[in-house]
C-alpha cells in the first residue's frame, strides 16, 4: 500500500494555505456586528447557500460512517443518511421561508418570539448551551476522530503537528472571516471534495476489474452479500439490511431527529438568505447536493473495499485504506487534500455556528445586554476557541464515527415531533420543548448504558414513543403561551394555517401557503428525489434502462416543483 510521498504533503500543505488565503479575505467584511460575523447580512444568494450546506455535510467523517454502514447492512445502510433527504424536502416546502421570514440570529432565538414568560427564556437558555456547546463539540470531536483514522491508514508517519497546522489556519481564518469565510470556502472545498470521492470511486472499480466484476462478486456470494446489492430489503431473515430498520428509516427516522425543522447549521443558512426564495431554493438545492450526487461514489468505493479487505475489525479504516491501495502518488495527496477539505469546511462551520450560541442565546442575552458589536464580536472569537480546545478532548474519548452519530441522533430525536408542531399548532408551549429535550435524553441515555445490546432502530422507536407519550401530556397539563406573543409570532412568521385558524381569526392576518400545496409540492420532491437516486443506483447495479427511466422522471417532476410559480 502506498503512504503518503513529498509531493502528496506539498499538495497538502498547499491547499491548506491556499484556503487559509481565501478564508482571511473577508476579515474586514465579518467585523462590524455580530449579524455580519454569524450570518452574513442575510446577504447570501440561494445557490451559495445551497452548496455550503452541502459542503458542511460533506466532513471527512460522512465517508467513513457511509463505509461502516454499507459493510454491516449493504448499499440500504445508505437509508440512515436517505431518510434524512425526507427530511431536508419537508424543511424545504414547509419551513425555509419561515426561518428566513422570522429574521432571527439561531434557531434558539426564535424561543422567546414562539412561546412566552419564564419557561421561554430558561429554555432559550438551555437550548444555547445543549446546541452550543454540547451539540457542536460532539460534531466537531468525531469530525478530528474521522481525520485521524484517515490520515493513519495513508501515512505511518507522525502527523500530528501536519493536522495541527490544518487546524490553527481553520481557526485562525474562522475567527478572522466568520461567516463570509465559512461560506465562500465551503464552494470552494464542496466541488474539490466531490472530485475527490469520484476519482477514488473510478479508481476502486478499476483495481476490482469494473463495475462487472464487483456485482458478479456480490451475486455470487452468500445469501447476505446477494442482499448487499439490494436499495430496499427483501423480507429473508439474513438479509444484510434487516426490514424493520428500513421501516424504522422511513416511517420515523426521518422526522425524529435534531434537523427535523430544518437543524443548527442549516437554520443558519436559511437565516443569511437574501430573501425567502433564496431560502428555498438553497434548501432545495442542498438536499439534490447532498443525497442524490455525493453519497453513491462512496457506496461504491465501499462495496470495492468489501471485495478486497473482506471483513475487518473496524469497517471505518476500509476508506482511508482504498485510497493508500488504488491512488497513485499526487492523486493520493490530492484526495487527502479533499477530505481535509471536507474536515475544514465542516469544523469552521461548527465554530462559528456554537459561538453564535454562545454569545447571541447566553452571553449578550443573559450576561451583557448593551455592550457594543465589536466587544461581542471578539467574545464571539474567544468563544470559537474555547469550543475548538473541547472538540479536541472529546475526539480522545470516541471510538466510532458511526456509533457517535448514532448515538447522538438518538439522543435528541424525542424533541423532533415538537420541532415539527410548533409550526403547526399554537398549543405547544415551551415546557412541550423542554420535557421533549429532558426526556429524549434521559432515556437514550439509560438503553446506552443498560441496554447495550438494542440495535438503532430499537433504540430510536423507545425513545421517540416515550418522548412524545412525556411531552404531548406535559403539553396539556401545562398554560398554553399568551394570546399577545402568539399573534405577534403569526403576524411575522406568517405559518401555514393549518393549527393556526384559532389565532388568524383572532388577528385578521393575511394567510401564507395553505396545507394542501405544501404537501403537495412535499410529495413531488420525493418523487423527483428517489427517482433521480434510485436511477443512478440502477444505472450503476441492476437495470441501465430502468435506471434512465427514473431519471428522466425525477427531471421532470424538478421541471414540475420549478413551474409550480408559488407565492413567496
Amino acid at each position: 500500500m502506498r503512504v503518503l510521498s513529498t509531493l502528496d504533503y506539498s499538495i497538502i500543505i498547499g491547499y491548506i494555505v491556499l484556503v487559509f488565503l481565501i478564508g482571511l479575505y473577508f476579515t474586514r467584511k465579518a467585523s462590524n456586528s455580530v449579524e455580519d460575523f454569524f450570518i452574513g447580512s442575510r446577504g447570501m444568494p440561494w445557490w451559495l447557500i445551497g452548496v455550503s450546506m452541502a459542503a458542511t455535510n460533506f466532513s471527512i467523517d460522512t465517508p467513513i460512517a457511509v463505509t461502516k454502514f454499507v459493510y454491516k447492512e449493504g448499499v440500504g445502510g445508505a437509508w440512515f443518511l436517505w431518510a434524512s433527504a425526507i427530511s431536508a424536502l419537508f424543511v424545504t416546502f414547509f419551513f425555509s421561508k419561515l426561518w428566513r421570514r422570522a429574521k432571527v440570529l439561531t434557531d434558539a432565538e426564535i424561543i422567546e418570539l414562539r412561546y412566552s414568560g419564564k419557561s421561554a427564556t430558561s429554555l432559550r437558555l438551555f437550548k444555547g448551551f445543549y446546541f452550543g456547546v454540547i451539540f457542536n463539540a460532539f460534531i466537531m470531536g468525531w469530525v478530528f476522530l474521522s481525520l485521524t483514522k484517515v490520515m493513519g491508514g495513508v501515512t505511518d508517519m507522525d502527523i500530528t503537528y501536519l493536522l495541527w497546522f490544518a487546524v490553527i489556519l481553520v481557526f485562525i481564518y474562522s475567527i478572522s472571516s466568520g461567516y463570509y469565510g465559512v461560506v465562500v470556502t465551503d464552494l470552494f472545498q464542496y466541488f474539490i471534495a466531490l472530485a475527490g470521492s469520484l476519482l477514488l470511486a473510478y479508481l476502486s472499480l478499476k483495481e476490482v476489474g469494473g463495475l462487472g466484476e464487483l456485482i458478479n462478486f456480490f451475486s455470487s456470494g452468500t445469501a447476505r452479500e446477494q442482499s448487499m446489492l439490494n436499495f430496499v430489503p427483501d423480507m429473508k431473515e439474513d438479509s444484510a439490511l434487516p426490514f424493520s430498520v428500513f421501516l424504522v428509516s422511513i416511517t420515523m427516522q426521518w422526522w425524529a431527529h435534531k434537523y427535523s425543522d430544518g437543524g443548527g447549521k442549516h437554520i443558519q443558512r436559511m437565516l443569511s438568505a437574501k430573501t425567502e426564495k433564496d431560502a428555498y431554493w438553497g434548501s432545495g438545492l442542498y438536499t439534490f447536493l447532498t443525497y442524490v450526487l455525493q453519497i453513491w461514489p462512496w457506496i461504491v468505493t465501499a462495496l470495492c473495499a468489501y471485495m478486497i479487505f473482506g471483513n475487518i475489525p473496524d469497517p471505518e479504516s476500509a476508506y482511508p485504506k482504498m485510497m493508500a491501495k488504488v491512488l497513485p502518488h499526487g492523486a493520493l495527496g490530492f484526495v487527502v487534500v479533499c477530505l481535509i477539505g471536507a474536515f475544514m469546511s465542516t469544523i469552521d462551520t461548527h465554530m462559528n455556528l456554537g459561538a453564535s450560541y454562545m454569545v447571541n442565546d447566553i452571553y449578550k442575552r443573559f450576561v451583557n445586554k448593551d455592550a457594543s458589536q465589536k466587544h461581542y464580536v471578539l467574545v464571539s472569537r474567544i468563544m470559537m476557541g474555547v469550543l475548538l480546545l473541547l472538540a479536541v478532548i472529546i475526539s480522545k474519548n470516541l471510538g466510532s464515527v458511526g456509533a457517535a452519530w448514532k448515538f447522538l441522533l438518538t439522543f435528541a430525536s424525542g424533541a423532533g415531533l415538537i420541532w415539527i408542531l410548533r409550526w403547526f399548532w399554537w398549543r405547544i408551549n415551551a415546557w412541550s420543548e423542554f420535557s421533549a429535550m429532558l426526556t429524549s435524553g434521559v432515556v437514550a441515555s439509560i438503553l446506552k448504558v443498560f441496554y447495550p445490546d438494542l440495535i438503532f432502530s430499537e433504540n430510536l422507536m423507545i425513545t421517540v414513543s416515550i418522548s412524545a407519550a412525556v411531552s404531548l401530556t406535559v403539553t396539556f397539563l401545562t398554560a398554553p403561551v399568551s394570546e399577545e406573543v402568539l399573534k405577534e409570532f403569526v403576524q411575522r412568521v406568517r405559518p401555514i394555517a393549518f393549527g393556526w385558524r384559532k389565532v388568524y381569526g383572532e388577528d385578521n392576518v393575511s394567510k401564507d401557503q395553505q396545507m394542501g400545496p405544501a404537501i403537495l409540492n412535499w410529495i413531488k420532491g420525493l418523487i423527483a428525489f428517489f427517482s433521480l437516486n434510485f436511477g443512478i443506483g440502477f444505472l450503476l447495479f441492476k437495470s441501465a434502462i430502468l435506471g434512465m427511466v427514473l431519471i428522466l422522471v425525477g427531471f421532470i417532476f424538478l421541471f414540475l416543483i420549478s413551474r409550480g410559480n408559488e407565492k413567496l
